[in-house]
């Protein structure tokens, strides 16, 4: 993922994930947040060819490789891109899908149970009143960590399984500003396929990013 960066598509409808979240939610995070991101980010690293063949995770890992005139732009509207292109994939409409045998067995040993892993991601969700992201992420021996990151901050260069949006915006047309209702909401959408895959990318050797 390279300069000129655009919107993916959404992987799903719109009205796709309702009742948990509604298509008006979607379609504004989608359509004008997330889209709205991908455009300042372009514009940011438009006046510097040097920078457009570079891989947005090594623009973000590199800070102080950044010129400082469009440093914050990149790490802000960047780490949006980043961490946005990941939130959408990582839900599902709500189904019985489960984790593969693999990611199972990395949360049975990691959280002691689904049931366990489940509880701790509402509570870090919830610990902090602060826009940002929380995390399921993975180092490359395979083992899982939980990890909240303030504002578009992103959680490289550690592998991300699941991201999960607490940005009001993410919620507040479906659930004003309950965010405890949201972070409820979203656990039957999880989307165990696609975080399985991410899963098995790190043990294949692939980068953090894309993942399917």
């Amino acid at each position: 993922m390279t300069f000129p960066y655009t919107l993916p598509r959404l992987p799903y409808p719109s009205s796709a994930l309702e009742p948990n979240l509604n298509r008006a939610t979607i379609m504004t995070h989608h359509d004008q947040i997330f889209a709205g991101h991908v455009e300042k980010l372009n514009h940011a690293l438009q006046p510097y060819p040097a920078l457009h063949r570079r891989p947005l995770p090594q623009l973000l890992l590199h800070p102080d490789r950044l010129p400082c005139p469009i440093r914050a732009d990149v790490l802000e509207h960047g780490g949006a891109v980043y961490n946005h292109a990941l939130y959408f994939p990582s839900l599902a409409p709500a189904r019985s899908t489960k984790p593969d045998a693999a990611l199972a067995a990395a949360i049975a040993r990691c959280f002691g149970s689904m049931e366990d892993f489940l509880r701790s991601l509402r509570k870090i969700s919830l610990s902090n009143r602060r826009e940002g992201y929380a995390w399921l992420l993975s180092d490359k021996c395979g083992k899982l960590r939980l990890l909240l990151t303030p504002g578009q901050s992103t959680a490289l260069p550690l592998a991300p399984i699941f991201c999960l949006d607490l940005y009001r915006h993410a919620y507040y047309l479906t659930y004003g500003d309950d965010r405890p209702a949201y972070v409820e909401a979203v656990l039957p959408l999880m989307n165990w396929d696609t975080l399985s895959r991410r899963y098995a990318a790190v043990f294949a050797g692939q980068p953090p990013f894309p993942n399917p």
